[in-house]
């Protein structure tokens, strides 16, 4: 495996990434692990009967959040949805699915296998710290916080590590501590991503490293109309004869992106699915006029903070006010 060297500033981490350019990076066991790039969110989905709907319908990716609050309806629709044709289940073997599990810290040595049997599964493919908070404070936090996770997916409870709502600040200086101490980096990091809200930076951060980038919320939160009755979201829509959200979707599926669309809606859940099927070719060629479109929602600047939700303004916000204070060289 190709490794940062030992850095002691901020310059010459910048300088190291820039050596390694060209070079393919393996960061993580189990790095081919695949999974579903369409998966269904469960924020604010209260029925079992929604989640067992998802699972009919064909998603094979479920990410789930012990901040939720909705276990055991998650619980209510995996039971039934493991359980054999002939007793009225769904026939689905565990293997076949990609869950995700978000806690905001590991308080225990019991917590996750707590979680598995509130779950009622025997492992998670892939456990995410929830948010950057608390785990930053100092270099034994972060270091108690991320060896925590690595020993969760040691013990054979998770498949893989990673995080949510980290922003390129955060991921610096923890990238830098892993490689310092030899440790696994993240697998994946899940962050708020929509036509609207498109940290760039942060992405294209995450795809060097080989770090899967997740999109929550990718059509919007209180705003979803606003993004799907945008003319230039209905235009490319009608060239390309599907849906709005399908337009949406589909766009963040070609930037290389994993979505997660919550939907209690059935018809909407099946569209949703149905993204990954859009070509976005005209007569054999993808018109670049459509990109440029798309681009042009990008909100910036102060703008952006209108659509973000609390927990990624908080995670962005606490980024900003680092600022050299607490730089990589710090966690060196």
């Amino acid at each position: 495996m190709c490794e940062l060297k030992s850095v002691k500033s901020v310059g010459e981490i910048l300088a190291t990434m820039e050596e390694y350019k060209r070079v393919k990076v393996s960061h993580h066991h189990d790095a081919d692990l695949e999974y579903a790039q369409i998966g269904a969110g469960t924020f604010q989905i209260k029925s079992s009967q929604h989640i067992l709907c998802a699972l009919r319908i064909g998603y094979k990716h479920i990410d789930l959040a012990e901040a939720y609050e909705n276990l055991k309806e998650v619980n209510k629709a995996l039971t039934q949805a493991f359980l054999p044709l002939s007793e009225g289940g769904l026939g689905i073997e565990r293997n076949t699915l990609f869950i995700t599990m978000k806690v905001h810290r590991i308080f225990s040595n019991d917590h996750i296998s707590d979680l598995l049997k509130f779950v009622g599964v025997d492992f998670f493919d892939l456990l995410l710290y929830h948010t950057p908070e608390g785990h930053f404070t100092n270099r034994k936090t972060m270091e108690k916080n991320w060896r925590n996770l690595i020993a969760e997916k040691d013990s054979g409870r998770v498949r893989q590590i990673g995080v949510s709502n980290f922003y390129k600040q955060h991921l610096d200086r923890l990238l830098v501590f892993c490689n310092n101490h030899r440790l696994q980096f993240p697998f994946a990091n899940q962050i708020l991503i929509n036509p609207y809200v498109f940290p760039k930076e942060t992405i294209n951060f995450c795809k060097y490293w080989s770090i899967k980038v997740i999109a929550y919320c990718p059509l919007g939160y209180s705003y979803s109309d606003q993004i799907l009755s945008e003319a230039h979201v209905k235009d490319i829509a009608l060239q390309l004869g599907c849906s709005p959200s399908q337009v949406v979707l589909s766009w963040l599926l070609k930037q290389g992106l994993h979505v997660i669309p919550r939907s209690s809606n059935e018809e909407h859940l099946k569209s949703n699915l149905d993204s990954k099927e859009v070509d976005w070719q005209m007569n054999g060629t993808e018109k670049p006029e459509f990109e440029e479109m798309m681009q042009s929602l990008h909100k910036s600047n102060d703008e952006v903070f209108g659509y973000m939700i609390d927990i990624s303004i908080d995670a962005f916000c606490e980024e900003i006010m680092w600022g050299t204070e607490c730089s990589l060289s710090s966690l060196v």
